[in-house]
């Protein structure tokens, strides 16, 4: 007994090439076994078949191997038996007797008896099929099979380069099956690009009955995001999974290939499609100074670290109060210009912004030249519930740098704002005001060269606990989706834009000016909302669709919370040489009376008190 399980033991060890090998040996012992037992049995005599009809005879067993194997039987002979390799025997042995009686037609069958061609037909199929229950009982070490992958049918958006190169790596990975083109590009409808017809946006609902498509991958990379949107939304509605491929840039310069086609994501949908850096501007405001950025390890401020790393800074110093962004804004830094010569020096600095003494010699010691100043608290609730710490840090905190900045010769320093410092309803918006008031009053002052500016634009997306992020939390848990308001819009943009703009909107600086940044139109949180729930696949529960999949509930406007968002105070408004950067001048105190009601507002001894002058302060009407 012990000896039968070492056996067993060692021949499921074996590799899969020699388990195959094994079987089909044994169909070839078995084979010749039915063969000499078929004549016997038509004899009904224990006689080998003649000499001379040998070969005749002989052939069978090696149409039967070759007919089995062709028909894919050894594919799994060693692994498994199913209903499938049943029929894989019975149509390989019944080809193969096709054959054998074909070429006995041929070369004669005087001296053959015919019927041992039907009898070793059965015993063949019969013996074949016992011996791979056998296989697969002795070699099948328990592991479940894997499945062949269902291959998916897809349609293609976009037959240019990118849809064709789309093509040849799908054909090439063979997960999906290729279709058909959709094109807005008429000289390209009705033709075949690589095999495949292009039809029409207009065909859709043609080619989504005709050849049942499960998804569709967008392979067009110029398409405005306004016509993006529309598209997507016809696409959820035909019922198609919507996914995005890389750029045939991306993919030619061997960064990314098929594998990273991926599910469209609102972010692709939102704002609007973004304009390349002017060069000449990035290169004014960082090729080789020493760039210091505040708050390096938040949503902003690491996206300003990672485009001012592109423009070859001497030194580039993150700052920032939490150890943890700081590690991971450096790490990633690290990793990206570990192989560029011309990579700038890091510096990572664990510091609070409002500590000046410490910012002051930061400033000195690594001789900064360019300041951006990102470091703020920006959640409109939670300085709300926080009054006090969120005036010390916005309001503070940008005093203290900015006045540093001064003391020490610092060429450029740019305040990152927000929408929510026009006309203010909340802290937050009202102490980002106040940071706005600090930066245009020393600007004013004539007594030193430090240039300061402000740039000031909305909601960028994907930024750490935006609504973008907190909605796609929402649908994972299965809803409620919470909209504050069913009218309430917001502007979006997405946050490498908006940290491009800022660097060239400092560059273009020449003291104290708002800039505003162009942020398009703006969005309506609800729309937002039901995008992405489609987008997630799923359908919205209401009353006239009680059976949908995720709900929208209607929570109210929080304290502080706007309807709508304002880019700027006034209507001094002006063109720069930028597309999308406006140059404001606007209301601002003078630096002695800013102070004194600074000090009210810092020394006041309560978050309701802290409050009332904030809002007084914010409002430009003292």
């Amino acid at each position: 007994m012990t000896s039968v399980v070492g056996v067993t033991g060692f021949l499921k060890s074996l590799p899969p090439k020699q388990k195959v090998a094994i079987v089909l040996l044994a169909d070839l012992v078995l084979l010749v076994a039915v063969l000499l037992l078929s004549y016997m049995l038509r004899l009904s005599a224990f006689e080998l078949p003649p000499f001379d009809r040998s070969m005749a005879y002989a052939m069978a067993p090696f149409l039967s191997l070759a007919c089995a194997y062709g028909a894919g039987v050894y594919q799994s002979a060693a692994r498994s038996y199913s209903s499938r390799t049943e029929h894989a025997v019975i149509f390989s042995q019944g080809l193969a007797i096709l054959l054998w009686s074909l070429l006995l037609v041929v070369f004669g069958t005087a001296g053959f008896a015919r019927s041992v061609i039907f009898i070793y037909g059965i015993l063949a199929i019969g013996g074949m099929i016992v011996l791979r229950k056998i296989a697969a009982a002795v070699f099948s070490d328990g592991s479940p099979v894997p499945r062949k992958k269902q291959r998916i049918p897809t349609l293609i958006f976009g037959a240019g380069r990118e849809g064709a190169a789309l093509l040849e790596g799908l054909r090439r990975q063979g997960g999906r099956i290729p279709l058909a083109f959709i094109d807005t590009d008429y000289t390209l409808v009705d033709r075949r690009v690589s095999g495949l017809k292009v039809y029409s946006p207009e065909d859709l609902d043609k080619v989504v009955a005709r050849y049942e498509p499960q998804e569709i991958i967008v392979a067009k990379s110029g398409m405005i995001r306004a016509h993006r949107q529309t598209l997507v939304d016809r696409l959820i509605d035909l019922g198609l999974q919507v996914k995005i491929a890389p750029g045939i840039d991306e993919i030619t310069d061997g960064k990314v290939g098929v594998g990273d086609i991926r599910p469209v994501r609102v972010e692709d949908l939102l704002g609007r499609d973004s304009v390349p850096p002017e060069r000449a501007l990035m290169e004014k405001a960082i090729m080789g100074m020493v760039v210091m950025v505040t708050g390096a390890g938040g949503s902003i401020g690491s996206e300003l670290v990672r485009q001012c790393a592109q423009y070859q800074p001497k030194v580039l110093v993150l700052v920032d109060n939490s150890e943890f962004a700081l590690f991971e804004i450096h790490r990633e830094m690290e990793q990206a210009l570990s192989r560029k010569a011309d990579a700038p020096t890091l510096v990572p600095i664990l510091a609070d912004v409002k500590d000046k003494q410490k910012i002051a010699a930061i400033i000195s010691g690594h001789k900064v030249e360019i300041i951006f100043h990102a470091a703020a608290y920006k959640h409109v609730r939670m300085v709300q519930e926080n009054v006090r710490a969120g005036v010390a840090n916005n309001v503070q905190g940008t005093k203290a740098c900015a006045e540093a900045a001064l003391e020490h010769g610092v060429k450029r320093f740019i305040l990152v704002s927000t929408d929510k410092a026009v006309r203010p309803t909340s802290a937050m918006g009202a102490s980002k005001r106040v940071a706005e008031l600090i930066v245009q009053a020393l600007a004013a002052e004539k007594s030193h060269k430090t240039v300061f500016s402000m740039v000031r634009f909305g909601n960028v997306l994907g930024s750490t606990g935006s609504v973008v992020p907190l909605f796609r939390e929402q649908i994972a848990r299965g809803g409620p989706v919470q909209v504050t308001h069913p009218d309430i819009t917001r502007y979006f943009m997405l946050i490498p834009e908006a940290a491009q703009l800022v660097i060239q909107a400092g560059a273009m600086a020449e003291g104290g000016e708002v800039y505003v940044l162009d942020m398009g139109e703006p969005i309506k949180i609800m729309q937002l909302a039901e995008t992405m729930i489609e987008l997630a696949g799923l359908t919205i529960k209401s009353p006239k669709n009680p059976d949908g999949d995720i709900e929208i509930a209607i929570s109210g406007l929080k304290d502080g919370e706007k309807l709508y968002e304002e880019l700027q105070i006034g209507n001094d408004v002006s063109p720069t040489g930028h597309d999308r950067i406006m140059k404001s001048r606007e209301i601002m105190l003078p630096l002695g009376k800013l102070e004194a009601e600074l000090k009210k507002l810092l020394a006041a001894p309560t978050d309701q008190r802290s409050i009332a002058v904030l809002m007084k302060l914010a409002s430009d009407k003292l």
